[in-house]
């Protein structure tokens, strides 16, 4: 049984502008069955949810990705959970009180899925204006956020401890499927009364690096990528 995460691209490239498709879906898919990432340009949000690769983007529905296409960030593992929870009153304040009563995941990975019927969930995708992004933050200024209610669906996603900042995403980030697979994105704030939380510890992540020249020519000594990837990700 793999505890390991795959992670394709750091976060910080992302960020630094790396939008071009450097793994293929192919690839990628031979290392899990449950994840998150982004489509190429950044041009949507993903989430791997039982071996489907599904695109939110614009107005538009989810839409399954095919083994050709290409993705610039990826994170995906075969999820098993550890321990499955009933719990009460979860949002995106308290989920790590919620979990620290039964794992210690300050040092260590988590994948984490939520599954219920959502009083309340904020999402966001890229707007798919067709413009060329050239930064992260011309991407998160352009964007189509949904407040939804009383919505059944999963969140999915990773717990990253801190100290991999700027490698992935620290803290927890999570992206949203409903039920239906009709809408989706990166979840920036949720709560929900009564919910199935599931995790698995993972102690290894693997991360894959690019070797085409949009990514080695790219420089990605950014000062300030902390304070960018908050912005982004929150």
């Amino acid at each position: 049984m793999s505890k390991k995460i795959y992670q394709f691209s750091g976060v910080n490239a992302l960020m630094g502008g790396v939008f071009d498709g450097l793994f293929s879906i192919q690839e990628i898919q031979q290392h899990g069955d449950f994840g998150l990432g982004c489509s190429n340009g950044l041009k949507g949000e993903l989430i791997i949810e039982s071996c489907h690769f599904l695109e939110a983007k614009g107005h538009q529905g989810l839409r399954i990705m095919t083994q050709d296409e290409r993705l610039p960030f990826a994170q995906i593992t075969t999820f098993n959970a550890d321990n499955v929870l009933n719990v009460d009153n979860v949002n995106k304040t308290n989920l790590y009180d919620h979990l620290v009563k039964h794992t210690l995941l300050d040092n260590v990975f988590l994948a984490v899925r939520i599954d219920g019927v959502f009083e309340k969930i904020k999402i966001r995708r890229p707007n798919d204006s067709g413009k060329d992004y050239h930064s992260a933050l011309d991407v998160a200024e352009d964007q189509i956020v949904d407040e939804l209610t009383d919505i059944s669906g999963s969140l999915i996603g990773f717990w990253t401890p801190k100290f991999f900042q700027n490698i992935s995403v620290a803290g927890f980030h999570l992206h949203f499927i409903d039920t239906q697979r009709h809408i989706g994105g990166h979840v920036m704030d949720f709560s929900i009364q009564k919910a199935t939380l599931s995790y698995e510890v993972k102690s290894t992540i693997n991360i894959e690096l690019s070797e085409d020249n949009a990514y080695l020519k790219h420089d990605l000594n950014i000062d300030n990528m902390k304070d960018i990837i908050e912005k982004v990700e929150n």
